[in-house]
């Protein structure tokens, strides 16, 4: 009876220890050691509702095509087969929420980076991102600012919007003439723009208007604000904030008589303008290049899927695709540098991952390099100018420093 006892002791004891086994396997299965390999958040914050859910819901179609594409082709680290799972939070546009969710992203989901489409959140971020808690900030903004920050743990994707204005002033005065008129956006980001262009026009002997610059988010009738500028018979108009306004203010300007030259800040764009109004409106305008006019490997085969994805009538744009280039070269990164959980060592690995990026990632001005405060630089960037006709034609842009 006693040994009976005992034995039956000895086997219980024997499942306990299999079953504590087990349960830590299960536990430890994102660890690095098991077969079926990690899980990996890439963060996100952006505006997914409200006055800028357009534009944060185009950056993350990039980031789901991206994040598609890399799990379809395989991502291993450290001889561990990993797999990137998106994950993203709505900050309405407010830098503290953007914070707050970059905060809950790193902390609650590990994710060892965190996207931002905007320049006053990625600062708020970058006041948290390199302390408590370490993660790298994906920083979708053509704000220098976010560069001069010198924080170790951001990566800049876009040009800085400041390399523009001396070509856009150029090409906009050769189809012309010399009086500016300032309609862009009220934003912080829109009237950095408007001192840029104002500062670039006067260098080219231009002559510059009353600024008329109008709350793109609040205000629907432009017919005031336009006629204002108009009367101070302007033979070119800087106009910019979110696309479906801006195209707006355009058509009202053509409607007001207006036959001049239009400069567009980087924010619209204008093959997505002409889904708002008549290309016609858009003629003799100087803004970024359309996404469908790059030439990188693969451009192509990127246009046919954000088609199957988004439908034939939507229009890819840069932040669809820059961003989509951008998590595929920090998951190159990751594989360089040989982990997913150390921000430091993904960033510092970034430079040496770029020639090693595979050319289906390449489709929207591919960098070539990465300076040392962290920003990717492409080499032949170009904007585009779009004539009487109707067609695009490329003109290079000479990319100036980030520092002050």
């Amino acid at each position: 009876m006693n040994s009976v006892s005992q034995s039956r002791r000895r086997r219980l004891s024997a499942a306990a220890v299999l079953g504590a086994i087990a349960l830590t396997a299960t536990a430890c299965g994102g660890g690095g050691g098991s077969g079926e390999g990690d899980t990996v958040v890439i963060g996100y914050t952006g505006p997914l509702s409200g006055g800028g859910a357009a534009y944060g819901e185009n950056v993350k179609v990039g980031l789901e095509m991206v994040i598609d594409d890399l799990n379809a082709d395989g991502v291993e680290v450290d001889g561990n087969p990993v797999t990137l799972e998106l994950k993203s939070l709505d900050d309405k546009y407010a830098p503290s929420t953007a914070a707050s969710n970059a905060q809950r992203l790193a902390d609650q989901d590990k994710a060892p980076v965190v996207v931002s489409p905007n320049a006053g959140a990625i600062k708020a971020i970058q006041q948290i991102n390199s302390g408590r808690s370490n993660f790298l900030i994906s920083a979708y903004t053509s704000d220098p600012a976010i560069m001069q920050a010198d924080n170790p743990l951001t990566m800049m994707i876009p040009p800085n919007f400041e390399s523009y204005a001396d070509e856009f002033s150029e090409t906009a005065m050769e189809h012309g003439g010399k009086k500016l008129a300032l309609l862009g956006t009220e934003s912080e980001y829109g009237q950095q723009w408007t001192k840029s262009i104002k500062d670039a026009w006067s260098e080219a002997g231009g002559k510059i208007g009353g600024d008329n610059s109008v709350d793109y988010a609040t205000v629907s009738d432009f017919a005031g604000p336009v006629s204002k500028a108009l009367s101070e018979k302007p033979d070119a108009i800087f106009v910019g904030g979110p696309s479906q306004p801006t195209a707006l203010i355009m058509e009202e300007a053509r409607k007001q008589g207006f036959k001049g030259s239009f400069l567009v800040m980087d924010q619209a764009k204008l093959d997505e303008m002409a889904t708002v109004t008549k290309i016609d409106n858009l003629k003799n305008s100087v803004g970024v290049l359309p996404v469908s006019e790059y030439e990188d490997p693969g451009t192509k085969d990127f246009l046919k899927k954000f088609a199957e994805k988004a439908g034939e009538k939507k229009v890819p744009t840069s932040e669809t695709a820059l961003n989509y280039q951008g998590i595929a070269i920090i998951a190159k990164a990751m594989e360089v540098a040989g982990t997913t959980d150390d921000p430091e060592k993904i960033r510092e690995a970034i430079g040496q991952a770029l020639p090693e990026v595979d050319d289906k990632y390449k489709v929207n001005g591919f960098p070539d390099e990465i300076t040392e405060q962290g920003h990717l630089l492409n080499p032949n960037l170009e904007a585009t100018f779009l004539d009487e006709d109707g067609k695009y034609t490329k003109v290079p842009i000479e990319q100036v420093s980030d520092d002050k």
